[in-house]
């Protein structure tokens, strides 16, 4: 029984990997770098892609008007939380309410803290009407924390602040009232107030420095807009219009569904997760490549061996039994370790990736990573198949008086 596990396929094919070790080291170095390259790809274009759904499903208003020179601020605040302040006259408030066609109009205003000795730390202050409000608070409901009293905020979930304590933004201190779940969008890393905490900046001298406090009880940033769903047939290009005409500021304005206005975004990540697959392709065609190559150069070397194999009565099958047990060997512990090594280093580094890469919200969670590892071990495993039937078709068409003569 010993003798017959020690001829076994398998065996033999541990005991020849275990033989050339920087060769087979070699190998599965390429499939490491394979899975490693497809694993952070995939995850990183799959948490760009949830980003951006999670930001228009989360936007809650039909239509959003802003600034027009403020819409990539407001969009990559709304997206990434990054810190913006864009401010616009509040008679459009009024106006816009009174078109035809508009249910509701709630207005919020985006300021950002500096990166100074004044602030804690550099966050967006989205500031909200509680009495108009129909975005923020629907989903607040849970935290047990939505009617805010005069100088508390609501932190998002990556802001580095707790409930109870003290949050300091324009050397002003803010109580911490309640902190977020994870959205996966810009508020994870935003502030939110009411407009009468918001007014305490007033009291700050660098505040006035950078916002325009004297006058900001006539500012806001965005108006969030919910058309009327009673009205059949709403033509929202002719609703634009009208809210477009609505202003006498004279200021021009931005008017689109979240939807447009991520579009911009969304095309990016479109171009991004095309130059990601291209990589993947290249990595895949590179490493496959790399495995025929080798696996035909260390064949050419073995012809000798496989012809005693012949000789004492091995079959061919058997031959390609043990080329392909080797590959199967590199490319699985190749593919399981690429993909666990870079599963690791996501988890430990995902907030510095998650900033250096702008994405608002890094999932390394095992229900959305699981499926991703299994297909990049699959892959690897493919990858294998293909170089072990390619660079063993050579020995197949020997003969064994050649393979044995070829060495003398």
């Amino acid at each position: 029984m010993k003798k017959d596990k020690k001829l076994s396929t398998l065996n033999m094919a541990v005991q020849n990997l275990k033989a050339k070790k920087l060769r087979t080291g070699f190998m599965m170095f390429f499939v490491i770098l394979m899975s490693a390259t497809v694993f952070f790809s995939t995850v990183l274009m799959s948490n760009l892609k949830r980003g951006i759904k999670n930001t228009t499903e989360r936007a809650g208003a039909d239509m959003i008007v802003i600034p027009n020179k403020g819409t990539e601020d407001i969009r990559d605040s709304l997206f990434a939380g990054t810190p913006c302040s864009v401010f616009f006259d509040k008679s459009w408030e009024k106006e816009v309410a009174k078109v035809k066609g508009v249910e509701r109009v709630s207005a919020q205003i985006y300021a950002g803290t500096l990166s100074a000795s004044c602030c804690d730390l550099p966050v967006q202050m989205i500031v909200f009407n509680p009495e108009t409000d129909f975005v923020v608070q629907p989903w607040l409901k849970d935290q047990d924390a939505v009617k805010l009293k005069k100088g508390e905020i609501l932190v998002g979930n990556r802001v580095q602040a707790e409930p109870g304590e003290k949050l300091r933004l324009y050397a002003t201190e803010f109580d911490v009232a309640g902190k977020l779940e994870r959205t996966g969008m810009g508020y994870d890393i935003s502030v939110f107030m009411t407009f009468d905490t918001f007014c305490k900046l007033k009291d700050s001298e660098t505040a006035r420095a950078n916002l325009p406090m004297d006058d900001i009880e006539n500012k806001i940033s965005m108006l969030m807009v919910d058309t009327d769903n009673n009205l059949e047939g709403i033509d929202f290009f002719n609703l634009k219009k009208d809210i477009e005409n609505a202003g006498t500021s004279g200021e021009e304005i931005y008017i689109g569904t979240a939807d447009e206005l991520l579009s911009g975004i969304s095309e990016q990540v479109k171009n991004l997760s095309g130059y990601g697959n291209i990589l993947i392709y290249i990595s895949l065609i590179s490493t496959c490549l790399a495995l025929i190559s080798i696996f035909v150069l260390t064949i050419n070397e073995r012809r000798y061996e496989f012809g005693v194999l012949y000789a004492l009565g091995a079959r061919k099958k058997q031959m390609r039994n043990i080329i392909l047990s080797e590959a199967l060997i590199i490319s699985g512990i190749g593919g399981v370790v690429g993909t666990l090594l870079t599963y690791s280093l996501i988890t430990v580094f995902k907030d510095v990736i998650s900033i250096r890469l702008n994405i608002p919200f890094l999932d390394v969670g095992f229900a959305n990573t699981m499926p991703i590892a299994l297909l990049c071990i699959a892959i690897a495993l493919i990858t294998g198949i293909v170089a072990a039937i390619c660079s063993s078709y050579q020995i197949s068409k020997g003969e064994v008086y050649r393979l044995l003569r070829e060495n003398e």
